[in-house]
This record gives structure tokens, sequence and C-alpha cells, in this order.
């Protein structure tokens, strides 16, 4: 039974671990392992229809262990994290599946001081949450704690970001956003308007079936042509619970998280600002960043998927800038988490600060052409254990010498497989690409017999 993915606990909403008792399970195990100095717990969520069920299911478990909640409410991931570091409580918690679509769901935990949850700690609370389900543990039903409403937290988050650029700077800037009908449909354009930019905003009339549907930072198209009608500055597409976000030029190139930490990192170095000369990013960073972060003599770090393996290797070397190519980045002077509206603001500050548009701070870099095939598979059998698919890779690799990369690798929260590819020639690695899948599920499928 194994709950923790790489980014907390996730799946269908209506299945197992989601229902209602095991999730109470879970808040209560949670609050059970905290340190009782402080001001409870946290907890913020996305607009999915699921979130106030889970919350009150949650909220149930916590208090069970004579533990307090504060509601946020509808709020992005990331301004969690900023709370709790900024002020005194002793864990938070989002209910949110991130970029997924409205029937998955999620539960992901910070520590009081805003970092997720090392694997230790998360190995722990597993441990435990499976002893109490198979001893089909019954929680207190008569908790007497009180649970608060967070909005004057929430008001210290939108302060916070809105110091992040000087007063009026974007005034007469047309900004295109995508708030994927999720988490930042409210906070996003009210920062933006403070900051006088003039904002057009689409997908922000969530339903609690909407989130991320067809709109977002997976799908970043549509604000790119809102962008090209409109003749905007530049754009900007949120995911569901706004960790992450994908720039879009001003004349409509969709620029994902290899540019964007192209840009910044140049822009630190040549301000030197750019701590210890590192820029982190991970396996899936496009050989494009990597060879255009070289040519500027900054020192790359690689790091596994996940922004919290971004955020380890940030703290061990000593690096202010990471992230991913999917739209994670991390500030870690700012915060100890990727937040998608931060690093919007720190993007735009560097456009205003240096007069120019994205398309010319982009225009050193040039990505090589990348193919990410998702193939659903029923088991994840171990890449280690499947011979005959490392003998393909391997043959693959060596046909693409120095002019290319293969990443095989499954989710860490959905049973995918997903195989990356990046060459000169973007049909010859698709046929890479789906020679590796198909020799990979004929293989996954003879190992489940």
């Amino acid at each position: 039974m194994k709950f923790f993915g790489t980014d907390g606990i996730r799946g269908k909403s209506d299945k197992f671990p989601f229902d209602n008792k095991t999730v109470s399970l879970i808040g209560y195990v949670l609050a059970e392992s905290l340190d009782k100095t402080g001001n409870g717990v946290l907890i913020g969520y996305d607009t999915r229809e699921s979130c106030k069920r889970i919350l009150k299911a949650l909220q149930k478990g916590i208090n069970s262990a004579g533990v307090k909640v504060t509601n946020l409410g509808v709020l992005p991931t990331p301004a969690v994290a900023y709370l709790l570091k900024n002020n005194n409580y002793q864990a938070g918690i989002v209910i949110s599946a991130s970029h997924n679509p409205y029937l998955d769901n999620g539960i992901k935990f910070f520590s009081s001081k805003g970092t997720k949850l090392p694997d230790n700690v998360e190995s722990k609370i597993e441990k435990n949450l499976v002893k109490y389900i198979n001893e089909n543990k019954v929680l207190n039903k008569n908790s007497k704690v009180k649970n608060v409403s967070g909005k004057n937290l929430v008001k210290q988050y939108v302060n916070f970001l809105t110091t992040l650029m000087p007063k009026n700077s974007l005034k007469n800037k047309t900004i295109a956003i995508d708030c994927a009908n999720g988490a930042s449909y409210k906070i996003a354009p009210q920062v933006l308007k403070k900051l006088k930019a003039k904002v057009i905003v689409i997908n922000n009339k969530p339903t609690g079936k909407n989130i991320n549907l067809n709109c977002g930072a997976l799908h970043p198209k549509q604000v790119a042509e809102v962008v090209k009608k409109k003749k905007a500055f530049c754009g900007f597409a949120f995911d569901g619970d706004a960790d992450r976000v994908i720039a879009v030029d001003d004349k409509g190139i969709v620029r994902d998280g290899d540019y964007f930490l192209a840009v910044v990192s140049n822009y630190l170095k040549e301000n030197n600002k750019l701590k210890n000369n590192t820029l982190v990013t991970t396996v899936m960073a496009n050989i494009g960043l990597l060879k255009a972060v070289k040519q500027k003599k900054i020192n790359v770090v690689i790091s596994k998927v996940g922004d919290r393996y971004v955020y380890e290797n940030l703290k061990k070397y000593k690096a202010v800038i990471g992230g991913e190519q999917s739209g994670h980045i991390i500030f870690k002077q700012l915060l100890d988490t990727g937040d998608g509206i931060i690093s919007a603001l720190q993007l735009l500050n560097i456009l205003v600060t240096e007069n120019k548009t994205l398309s010319q701070m982009c225009s050193w870099i040039e990505k090589y052409p990348q193919i990410l095939i998702n193939e659903k598979v029923e088991k994840k059998v171990p890449l280690e254990n499947l011979s005959q698919t490392t003998k393909c890779i391997k043959q693959i690799e060596k046909e693409l010498g120095d002019n290319g990369r293969v990443l095989v690798r499954y989710s860490g929260t959905e049973n995918l497989l997903r195989v990356m590819l990046e060459g000169q020639d973007k049909k010859e690695i698709k046929r890479m690409a789906n020679t590796i899948i198909s020799v990979a599920k004929k293989e996954i499928e003879d190992w489940k017999r």
C-alpha cells in the first residue's frame, strides 16, 4: 500500500484513499506527528468540486488529534508555503491535483517552514496511516477544537506579491493571463491590476469541473492567440494550483520553463546576482537550454524531476534559481517552492528593467526538437527489469550521439510511462520514441503474465 508519489498523495477523488474515512485518518496521522507548538494547520485548496468534501474530512481528522485548522479557501499552492514561512503554524496542506483533470485530486503537505516534507517524514506518516487502516481505527467524534478563517492571511500573500515590482511599473503594459479555471483566478488578475497593468484574463470562471480543461499551462496556445490578437506585451498560462507558469512572448510564441530559466539565470549573472554561478534544472531540460547557458559560462546542476528535488539541489549548491521545463520555477531567496505568480512577476521585472520584449530576451536560445509521449501502463515494472527495453534505449542513444538524448521514466503520480527524446530531426526522434514505447509495452504485458 503506497500513498505518497512525487508530490504528496494523488488519485481519483471518488476512490480510495480519497474516501472520507481514509482522508480523516490522513489528517489525524499528520496532526499526531506535529510539534505541538504553533497555531495549527493551514489548509488551502483549488477549484475542484471534490475539494470542500476532502477539506471537511481532513478537518475532522486533524481536530480529532486536538489540532486547529485555519481555512484559507481557494488559494495557489505556493501561497500556503509562503504563509507558513512567515507565520507560526505547525504544518500546511493543499488539496489539489495540480495540472490534472477535475476528477483527480491530491493532498500536498508542507512543513512549518513552508517546505515540502522530506522523504523520511512522508514514510513515517505512511507507515502510521497503514497501521491505522489495518486496525480500523475510530477517531474521536467529540472534538471541541474550533477552526478559523484565514482571509486576513490571504491579504498578506497578495500584499507580498505586489511588493515584488515597483509601483505602477506595468503601466500601459497589456498582459494576457490564462488562470486555468483554477486557484489563481482571483489573485493573479488582482496583483497585476495593482501594478497598473492592462489585464486580459481568460479561463477565470471555475465551475468545479473545468479546472485545466483544455486551458492553462498545459494548453498555452489559448493565451498565445490572445497575445497575438490584442498585441499584448506578453502572456502567462498558470496551471490549476498556480505553482507553475508558461510564458508567451510578444509575438505569440510559447516560451516554456527552459527559456524562462535561461533568461533569468543570464540576467542574474550579468548583474552579479547568480549565486555560485549556478542554475539548477532537471533531467527533462532541453539540450538547447544546456548548450545556451554553457555559452554564458553558467554552471548547471541536473536533478530528478520534481520541484522538491530542485529545491534540495538549490540548498546543496547554494544556488538561487532553479526549475523545470514544465514551468515550476523556484526563486529561492523569495520562496522555497515553485510559485507561478512570483515567477511571472520576476520575469516581468526583468523585461521592464531591461526595456526589452520577451522575444528579444529569448533570441540567443535555440532549443532542439523534443518529443514526449505519455503511455498508459497497467503496471510500473522497474525499468532495470525490462532488458529488451533497456537494449532498445541504448541502441537509440548510440544513434543520436552528442546531438540528442533519451529519457525514459515512469510518472510519479500516474500509471504512465514517459518517453522523451531530443534530436535534430523531429520525424526521426518521433519514430525512435514510438519504437521504445512499442518494445516497452510488449515487455510490460509479458511481465504481467
